[in-house]
Protein backbone atom coordinates (compact mmCIF):
# COMPACT_ATOMS: atom_id res chain seq x y z
CA UNK A 1 0.00 0.00 0.00
CA UNK A 2 1.39 3.39 -0.70
CA UNK A 3 2.12 5.46 1.87
CA UNK A 4 0.61 8.63 0.41
CA UNK A 5 -3.11 9.57 1.41
CA UNK A 6 -4.13 11.71 -1.29
CA UNK A 7 -7.82 13.79 -0.97
CA UNK A 8 -10.12 14.31 1.96
CA UNK A 9 -7.30 14.43 4.40
CA UNK A 10 -7.82 17.36 5.11
CA UNK A 11 -10.63 19.88 4.13
CA UNK A 12 -8.76 22.77 3.18
CA UNK A 13 -10.23 26.15 3.85
CA UNK A 14 -9.24 29.12 1.40
CA UNK A 15 -7.33 31.97 3.34
CA UNK A 16 -9.12 34.81 4.51
CA UNK A 17 -8.55 38.08 1.95
CA UNK A 18 -7.93 40.93 3.78
CA UNK A 19 -10.43 43.62 2.97
CA UNK A 20 -8.22 47.20 3.01
CA UNK A 21 -9.55 50.86 2.56
CA UNK A 22 -6.12 51.70 0.80
CA UNK A 23 -7.32 50.15 -2.35
CA UNK A 24 -10.77 52.42 -2.42
CA UNK A 25 -8.52 55.10 -1.17
CA UNK A 26 -5.61 54.40 -4.17
CA UNK A 27 -8.34 53.96 -6.34
CA UNK A 28 -10.34 57.30 -5.86
CA UNK A 29 -6.83 59.33 -5.58
CA UNK A 30 -6.38 57.94 -9.36
CA UNK A 31 -9.87 59.10 -10.86
CA UNK A 32 -9.71 62.55 -9.03
CA UNK A 33 -6.07 62.62 -10.34
CA UNK A 34 -7.26 61.84 -13.68
CA UNK A 35 -9.99 64.39 -13.25
CA UNK A 36 -8.13 67.07 -12.67
CA UNK A 37 -5.84 66.67 -15.29
CA UNK A 38 -8.98 66.84 -17.74
CA UNK A 39 -10.34 69.78 -16.07
CA UNK A 40 -6.86 72.07 -16.23
CA UNK A 41 -6.96 71.54 -19.86
CA UNK A 42 -10.59 71.79 -21.50
CA UNK A 43 -9.39 72.43 -24.88
CA UNK A 44 -7.75 69.27 -24.98
CA UNK A 45 -10.12 66.52 -27.28
CA UNK A 46 -10.54 62.60 -26.45
CA UNK A 47 -8.27 61.99 -28.64
CA UNK A 48 -5.44 63.61 -27.72
CA UNK A 49 -6.06 61.81 -24.49
CA UNK A 50 -5.62 57.93 -25.46
CA UNK A 51 -1.79 58.21 -25.93
CA UNK A 52 -1.24 59.81 -22.62
CA UNK A 53 -3.69 56.42 -21.11
CA UNK A 54 -1.10 54.59 -22.96
CA UNK A 55 2.79 56.48 -21.19
CA UNK A 56 0.68 56.04 -18.40
CA UNK A 57 0.51 51.83 -18.67
CA UNK A 58 3.47 51.34 -19.90
CA UNK A 59 5.14 53.52 -16.87
CA UNK A 60 3.15 51.38 -14.69
CA UNK A 61 5.01 47.93 -15.59
CA UNK A 62 8.35 49.94 -15.92
CA UNK A 63 8.29 50.90 -12.58
CA UNK A 64 7.35 47.30 -11.35
CA UNK A 65 10.31 46.09 -13.32
CA UNK A 66 12.94 48.71 -11.73
CA UNK A 67 11.22 47.68 -8.15
CA UNK A 68 12.22 44.20 -8.85
CA UNK A 69 15.88 45.51 -9.80
CA UNK A 70 16.11 48.01 -6.16
CA UNK A 71 14.96 44.41 -4.37
CA UNK A 72 18.34 42.50 -6.11
CA UNK A 73 20.04 45.48 -5.34
CA UNK A 74 19.28 45.58 -1.95
CA UNK A 75 19.59 42.15 -1.24
CA UNK A 76 23.34 41.97 -2.93
CA UNK A 77 24.08 44.67 -0.38
CA UNK A 78 22.88 43.50 2.59
CA UNK A 79 25.20 40.36 1.87
CA UNK A 80 27.78 42.56 0.83
CA UNK A 81 27.54 44.33 4.41
CA UNK A 82 27.13 40.91 6.30
CA UNK A 83 30.34 39.65 5.03
CA UNK A 84 32.25 42.62 5.16
CA UNK A 85 31.31 42.12 8.76
CA UNK A 86 32.64 39.16 8.80
CA UNK A 87 35.60 39.57 7.11
CA UNK A 88 38.41 40.96 9.39
CA UNK A 89 40.20 42.79 6.42
CA UNK A 90 38.24 45.25 3.59
CA UNK A 91 39.94 42.95 0.66
CA UNK A 92 38.07 43.53 -2.41
CA UNK A 93 38.65 40.34 -3.73
CA UNK A 94 37.93 38.34 -1.00
CA UNK A 95 34.82 39.89 -0.39
CA UNK A 96 34.00 39.52 -3.76
CA UNK A 97 34.35 35.46 -3.57
CA UNK A 98 33.03 35.65 -0.39
CA UNK A 99 29.79 37.36 -1.66
CA UNK A 100 29.71 34.66 -5.13
CA UNK A 101 29.81 31.94 -2.37
CA UNK A 102 26.77 33.43 -0.68
CA UNK A 103 24.54 33.64 -3.80
CA UNK A 104 25.34 29.99 -4.74
CA UNK A 105 24.47 28.65 -1.66
CA UNK A 106 21.41 30.66 -1.78
CA UNK A 107 20.41 29.57 -4.70
CA UNK A 108 21.42 25.32 -3.77
CA UNK A 109 19.91 26.23 -0.89
CA UNK A 110 16.68 26.93 -2.56
CA UNK A 111 16.87 23.54 -4.69
CA UNK A 112 17.31 21.57 -1.48
CA UNK A 113 20.99 20.55 -2.83
CA UNK A 114 23.28 22.57 -0.25
CA UNK A 115 25.50 20.20 1.35
CA UNK A 116 27.98 21.77 3.82
CA UNK A 117 30.83 19.12 5.28
CA UNK A 118 31.23 20.40 8.55
CA UNK A 119 31.69 17.10 10.57
CA UNK A 120 35.15 16.29 9.64
CA UNK A 121 36.91 19.63 9.92
CA UNK A 122 34.93 20.20 14.14
CA UNK A 123 37.62 20.54 16.66
CA UNK A 124 36.76 19.78 19.87
CA UNK A 125 33.89 22.04 21.45
CA UNK A 126 34.40 24.17 24.37
CA UNK A 127 32.05 25.54 26.64
CA UNK A 128 32.03 29.00 26.31
CA UNK A 129 29.42 30.07 29.03
CA UNK A 130 26.60 29.65 31.00
CA UNK A 131 23.20 31.81 30.96
CA UNK A 132 21.32 31.60 34.24
CA UNK A 133 18.67 33.51 35.87
CA UNK A 134 16.43 33.47 38.39
CA UNK A 135 13.07 33.81 36.69
CA UNK A 136 13.40 30.53 35.44
CA UNK A 137 12.84 28.86 38.87
CA UNK A 138 11.37 25.59 36.74
CA UNK A 139 13.07 23.37 33.81
CA UNK A 140 13.13 25.48 30.60
CA UNK A 141 11.40 23.55 27.81
CA UNK A 142 12.35 25.04 24.87
CA UNK A 143 14.99 27.54 23.25
CA UNK A 144 15.02 29.81 19.77
CA UNK A 145 17.67 32.02 18.30
CA UNK A 146 16.84 35.15 16.25
CA UNK A 147 17.88 35.33 12.58
CA UNK A 148 20.40 37.52 13.26
CA UNK A 149 22.04 35.49 16.00
CA UNK A 150 22.17 38.34 18.30
CA UNK A 151 19.27 37.02 20.89
CA UNK A 152 18.60 33.87 21.93
CA UNK A 153 14.57 32.92 23.55
CA UNK A 154 14.24 30.47 26.12
CA UNK A 155 10.72 29.53 28.09
CA UNK A 156 9.96 27.44 31.21
CA UNK A 157 7.59 25.25 33.05
CA UNK A 158 7.16 28.44 35.32
CA UNK A 159 5.34 30.66 32.33
CA UNK A 160 8.42 33.07 31.74
CA UNK A 161 10.21 34.08 28.55
CA UNK A 162 13.48 35.38 28.26
CA UNK A 163 15.24 37.26 25.85
CA UNK A 164 19.09 36.86 26.27
CA UNK A 165 21.53 38.78 24.55
CA UNK A 166 24.47 36.67 22.76
CA UNK A 167 26.96 39.37 22.15
CA UNK A 168 26.69 41.17 25.85
CA UNK A 169 25.93 37.52 27.78
CA UNK A 170 23.10 38.94 29.43
CA UNK A 171 19.26 38.77 29.98
CA UNK A 172 17.66 41.73 27.70
CA UNK A 173 14.24 41.15 28.57
CA UNK A 174 12.08 38.86 30.74
CA UNK A 175 8.17 38.19 30.50
CA UNK A 176 7.21 36.48 33.92
CA UNK A 177 3.60 35.70 35.21
CA UNK A 178 2.86 37.11 38.71
CA UNK A 179 0.37 34.56 40.20
CA UNK A 180 0.18 37.05 43.01
CA UNK A 181 -0.32 39.53 40.85
CA UNK A 182 -2.11 38.43 37.04
CA UNK A 183 -3.37 41.81 36.20
CA UNK A 184 0.16 43.62 36.21
CA UNK A 185 0.78 41.62 32.65
CA UNK A 186 -2.76 39.65 31.15
CA UNK A 187 -0.61 39.76 28.21
CA UNK A 188 1.43 36.90 29.73
CA UNK A 189 1.43 33.35 29.42
CA UNK A 190 0.06 31.73 32.74
CA UNK A 191 0.69 27.76 31.97
CA UNK A 192 3.87 26.07 31.33
CA UNK A 193 5.83 27.41 28.07
CA UNK A 194 6.45 24.58 25.70
CA UNK A 195 7.23 25.70 22.61
CA UNK A 196 8.49 28.97 20.76
CA UNK A 197 9.38 30.19 16.76
CA UNK A 198 10.96 33.07 15.85
CA UNK A 199 11.51 35.05 12.27
CA UNK A 200 11.77 38.57 11.90
CA UNK A 201 8.86 39.95 12.69
CA UNK A 202 7.18 37.35 14.95
CA UNK A 203 8.31 35.65 18.24
CA UNK A 204 5.69 33.14 19.16
CA UNK A 205 5.46 31.05 21.84
CA UNK A 206 2.68 28.31 22.94
CA UNK A 207 1.48 26.78 26.52
CA UNK A 208 -0.17 24.38 27.88
CA UNK A 209 -3.40 25.41 27.84
CA UNK A 210 -3.44 25.58 23.99
CA UNK A 211 -2.92 29.47 24.03
CA UNK A 212 -0.72 31.11 21.40
CA UNK A 213 0.71 34.24 21.82
CA UNK A 214 2.57 36.39 18.88
CA UNK A 215 4.93 39.13 19.86
CA UNK A 216 7.82 41.64 18.09
CA UNK A 217 10.92 39.71 18.46
CA UNK A 218 13.11 42.24 19.35
CA UNK A 219 10.82 44.54 21.86
CA UNK A 220 8.75 41.72 23.05
CA UNK A 221 5.24 43.81 22.73
CA UNK A 222 2.23 42.41 22.49
CA UNK A 223 1.03 41.90 19.49
CA UNK A 224 -2.14 38.81 19.72
CA UNK A 225 -3.06 35.87 20.54
CA UNK A 226 -4.28 32.50 18.53
CA UNK A 227 -6.74 30.34 20.64
CA UNK A 228 -7.86 27.27 18.80
CA UNK A 229 -5.77 24.03 20.24
CA UNK A 230 -7.64 22.03 23.07
CA UNK A 231 -4.58 20.55 24.66
CA UNK A 232 -1.22 21.88 24.78
CA UNK A 233 1.25 23.59 22.14
CA UNK A 234 4.02 21.14 21.69
CA UNK A 235 5.73 22.71 18.86
CA UNK A 236 5.72 26.14 16.44
CA UNK A 237 7.44 26.49 13.10
CA UNK A 238 7.03 30.28 10.66
CA UNK A 239 7.18 29.81 6.96
CA UNK A 240 9.14 33.15 6.52
CA UNK A 241 8.36 33.25 2.87
CA UNK A 242 4.50 33.31 3.74
CA UNK A 243 4.42 34.26 6.86
CA UNK A 244 2.44 31.18 7.93
CA UNK A 245 2.70 29.90 11.41
CA UNK A 246 2.25 25.90 12.10
CA UNK A 247 1.72 24.35 15.10
CA UNK A 248 1.08 20.97 16.83
CA UNK A 249 -0.63 19.94 19.98
CA UNK A 250 -1.05 17.06 22.27
CA UNK A 251 -4.46 17.49 20.79
CA UNK A 252 -3.68 15.27 17.82
CA UNK A 253 -3.78 17.98 14.97
CA UNK A 254 -1.65 20.44 13.02
CA UNK A 255 -3.29 24.19 12.72
CA UNK A 256 -2.53 26.60 10.48
CA UNK A 257 -2.60 30.39 11.37
CA UNK A 258 -2.07 33.72 9.15
CA UNK A 259 0.42 35.62 11.61
CA UNK A 260 -0.01 38.98 9.09
CA UNK A 261 -3.98 38.86 9.72
CA UNK A 262 -3.99 36.85 12.89
CA UNK A 263 -6.18 34.75 12.09
CA UNK A 264 -7.08 30.75 11.39
CA UNK A 265 -6.72 29.37 8.36
CA UNK A 266 -7.36 25.42 8.57
CA UNK A 267 -6.70 21.95 10.47
CA UNK A 268 -4.51 19.30 9.27
CA UNK A 269 -5.77 16.09 10.46
CA UNK A 270 -3.93 12.27 10.59
CA UNK A 271 -2.31 11.56 13.94
CA UNK A 272 -3.75 9.41 16.43
CA UNK A 273 -1.63 9.97 19.18
CA UNK A 274 -0.56 13.87 20.53
CA UNK A 275 1.78 15.19 18.20
CA UNK A 276 4.81 15.80 20.15
CA UNK A 277 7.18 18.12 17.87
CA UNK A 278 7.58 19.74 14.32
CA UNK A 279 9.64 21.44 11.75
CA UNK A 280 9.56 23.42 8.85
CA UNK A 281 11.10 21.42 5.78
CA UNK A 282 10.60 24.25 3.08
CA UNK A 283 7.91 26.53 1.66
CA UNK A 284 4.30 24.32 2.33
CA UNK A 285 6.11 21.17 3.76
CA UNK A 286 6.27 20.54 7.34
CA UNK A 287 7.22 17.49 9.04
CA UNK A 288 5.52 16.50 12.95
CA UNK A 289 6.64 13.76 14.99
CA UNK A 290 3.56 11.49 15.92
CA UNK A 291 4.37 10.64 19.42
CA UNK A 292 3.36 7.27 21.00
CA UNK A 293 1.79 6.89 17.46
CA UNK A 294 5.81 5.80 16.24
CA UNK A 295 5.12 7.46 13.44
CA UNK A 296 6.20 10.86 11.10
CA UNK A 297 3.85 13.08 8.68
CA UNK A 298 5.38 14.82 6.06
CA UNK A 299 2.67 17.47 5.49
CA UNK A 300 2.33 19.07 1.69
CA UNK A 301 0.26 21.89 1.97
CA UNK A 302 -0.64 22.76 -1.47
CA UNK A 303 -0.79 19.41 -2.52
CA UNK A 304 -3.46 18.75 0.35
CA UNK A 305 -1.80 15.45 0.79
CA UNK A 306 1.00 13.18 3.69
CA UNK A 307 3.33 11.15 3.69
CA UNK A 308 3.42 8.67 6.87
CA UNK A 309 6.83 6.96 7.75
CA UNK A 310 7.12 4.28 10.14
CA UNK A 311 9.79 4.23 13.32
CA UNK A 312 11.01 1.21 15.13
CA UNK A 313 9.10 1.95 18.59
CA UNK A 314 8.51 3.44 21.41
CA UNK A 315 7.85 7.34 21.49
CA UNK A 316 9.16 9.45 18.55
CA UNK A 317 9.29 12.81 20.76
CA UNK A 318 11.76 15.09 18.97
CA UNK A 319 12.33 16.09 15.34
CA UNK A 320 14.68 18.28 13.73
CA UNK A 321 15.19 19.02 9.84
CA UNK A 322 18.83 18.06 8.25
CA UNK A 323 17.73 19.56 4.95
CA UNK A 324 14.84 19.82 2.77
CA UNK A 325 15.10 16.41 2.17
CA UNK A 326 16.43 14.37 5.44
CA UNK A 327 15.93 14.95 9.35
CA UNK A 328 16.73 13.31 12.59
CA UNK A 329 14.50 12.41 15.23
CA UNK A 330 14.39 11.04 18.63
CA UNK A 331 12.43 9.69 21.69
CA UNK A 332 11.86 6.90 24.12
CA UNK A 333 13.62 4.12 22.89
CA UNK A 334 16.82 5.32 23.25
CA UNK A 335 17.23 5.06 19.39
CA UNK A 336 18.28 8.15 17.11
CA UNK A 337 16.92 8.00 13.90
CA UNK A 338 17.88 9.38 10.85
CA UNK A 339 15.31 9.85 7.77
CA UNK A 340 14.77 10.95 4.13
CA UNK A 341 11.88 11.76 2.22
CA UNK A 342 12.06 9.30 -0.16
CA UNK A 343 11.99 5.74 2.05
CA UNK A 344 9.00 5.44 4.52
CA UNK A 345 11.62 3.70 6.95
CA UNK A 346 14.44 4.83 8.78
CA UNK A 347 17.45 5.10 6.97
CA UNK A 348 19.71 4.74 9.60
CA UNK A 349 19.04 3.32 13.55
CA UNK A 350 21.42 4.43 16.56
CA UNK A 351 20.32 1.97 19.29
CA UNK A 352 20.73 3.38 23.04
CA UNK A 353 22.52 6.57 21.54
CA UNK A 354 23.29 7.62 25.07
CA UNK A 355 23.14 4.49 27.27
CA UNK A 356 20.95 2.73 29.47
CA UNK A 357 20.19 4.15 33.36
CA UNK A 358 22.33 3.09 35.97
CA UNK A 359 19.13 1.87 38.20
CA UNK A 360 16.99 0.00 35.79
CA UNK A 361 18.70 -0.21 32.83
CA UNK A 362 16.47 1.39 30.43
CA UNK A 363 17.87 3.33 27.83
CA UNK A 364 18.10 6.83 28.39
CA UNK A 365 15.35 8.89 26.43
CA UNK A 366 16.53 11.35 23.98
CA UNK A 367 15.16 14.20 24.99
CA UNK A 368 16.31 16.61 22.09
CA UNK A 369 17.87 16.30 18.78
CA UNK A 370 19.64 19.21 16.68
CA UNK A 371 21.04 19.66 13.06
CA UNK A 372 23.57 22.35 11.69
CA UNK A 373 21.37 23.37 8.94
CA UNK A 374 22.59 21.92 5.13
CA UNK A 375 25.17 20.53 7.09
CA UNK A 376 26.52 16.31 7.64
CA UNK A 377 26.53 17.78 11.88
CA UNK A 378 23.98 16.94 13.91
CA UNK A 379 23.60 16.22 17.73
CA UNK A 380 21.45 14.64 20.51
CA UNK A 381 20.67 15.05 24.14
CA UNK A 382 19.02 13.11 26.97
CA UNK A 383 19.92 13.01 30.64
CA UNK A 384 23.53 11.13 30.81
CA UNK A 385 25.32 14.05 31.23
CA UNK A 386 26.63 14.91 27.96
CA UNK A 387 25.51 16.21 24.66
CA UNK A 388 26.99 13.81 21.58
CA UNK A 389 28.20 15.04 18.40
CA UNK A 390 27.44 13.11 15.03
CA UNK A 391 28.33 12.95 11.69
CA UNK A 392 26.16 11.65 8.90
CA UNK A 393 28.19 9.38 6.43
CA UNK A 394 27.45 7.30 3.25
CA UNK A 395 25.08 9.78 1.91
CA UNK A 396 22.93 9.57 5.12
CA UNK A 397 22.74 5.52 5.64
CA UNK A 398 24.62 6.03 8.82
CA UNK A 399 25.61 7.79 11.81
CA UNK A 400 29.35 7.83 13.14
CA UNK A 401 29.98 9.55 16.65
CA UNK A 402 32.52 12.32 16.86
CA UNK A 403 32.81 13.90 20.24
CA UNK A 404 30.67 14.98 23.57
CA UNK A 405 30.62 17.70 25.90
CA UNK A 406 30.13 17.13 29.41
CA UNK A 407 26.49 18.72 30.61
CA UNK A 408 24.56 17.85 34.07
CA UNK A 409 20.60 17.55 33.33
CA UNK A 410 18.09 17.01 30.63
CA UNK A 411 18.74 18.18 27.71
CA UNK A 412 15.24 19.83 26.80
CA UNK A 413 16.50 21.84 23.27
CA UNK A 414 19.58 21.75 20.95
CA UNK A 415 19.62 25.03 18.51
CA UNK A 416 22.95 25.84 16.74
CA UNK A 417 23.13 29.51 15.69
CA UNK A 418 22.48 30.86 12.15
CA UNK A 419 26.05 30.84 11.74
CA UNK A 420 27.25 27.70 12.54
CA UNK A 421 29.53 29.28 15.18
CA UNK A 422 27.53 28.30 18.46
CA UNK A 423 25.37 25.47 19.96
CA UNK A 424 23.17 26.57 22.64
CA UNK A 425 21.60 24.19 25.13
CA UNK A 426 18.66 24.28 27.28
CA UNK A 427 19.45 22.31 30.86
CA UNK A 428 16.57 21.34 32.87
CA UNK A 429 16.04 19.46 35.90
CA UNK A 430 13.52 17.27 34.55
CA UNK A 431 11.69 16.68 30.90
CA UNK A 432 10.22 19.17 29.10
CA UNK A 433 6.73 16.70 28.88
CA UNK A 434 6.75 15.75 32.53
CA UNK A 435 8.21 15.24 36.21
CA UNK A 436 8.76 11.17 35.65
CA UNK A 437 12.32 11.58 36.53
CA UNK A 438 14.56 14.71 38.13
CA UNK A 439 17.87 15.27 38.30
CA UNK A 440 19.12 16.86 41.71
CA UNK A 441 21.67 19.90 42.35
CA UNK A 442 20.72 21.12 38.62
CA UNK A 443 20.37 24.96 37.76
CA UNK A 444 17.59 25.37 34.90
CA UNK A 445 20.07 27.19 32.51
CA UNK A 446 21.90 27.90 29.02
CA UNK A 447 24.66 26.49 27.73
CA UNK A 448 26.92 27.95 25.04
CA UNK A 449 29.29 25.45 23.38
CA UNK A 450 31.79 27.31 20.77
CA UNK A 451 32.59 25.34 17.83
CA UNK A 452 35.56 25.68 16.01
CA UNK A 453 36.00 24.46 12.39
CA UNK A 454 39.72 23.72 10.15
CA UNK A 455 39.70 26.16 7.46
CA UNK A 456 41.26 24.75 4.28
Amino acid sequence: MSFFIRKNVTKRKKPPVQVSKYNNIKKKKTQNHVDDEISSDSSESEHEKEPYSSESDGEKQLTAAEKKVQLAKKYLNEIEEEERRRLEDDDGEQLNKSVIKRLKDDVLEQKGKLKLKLADKLELPTSLFELRNRNHSKAITCLVVSPDDKFAYSASKDASIIQWNLQEKKVHKCLIHNRKKPQNNPTCHKYPVLSLAVSDNYLVSGDSSGLIIVRNPTTLEYIGSLKGHKDSVTGLTICNESNQLFSCSKDKSVKVWNLVDLCYIETLFGHQTEVTSMDMLQKDRVVTAGGMENVVRVWKIQEETQLIFNGIGGSIDTIRKIDSSHFITGGDSGAISLWGTLKKKPLCNVINAHGTHSNNGEPNWISAVGALKNSDLVVSGSCDGVVKFWRCTNNFKSLLPLCSVPVKGFVNELVFTNDGSKLIVAIGNEHRFGRWQNVTGVKNSLHVIKLDFIKN
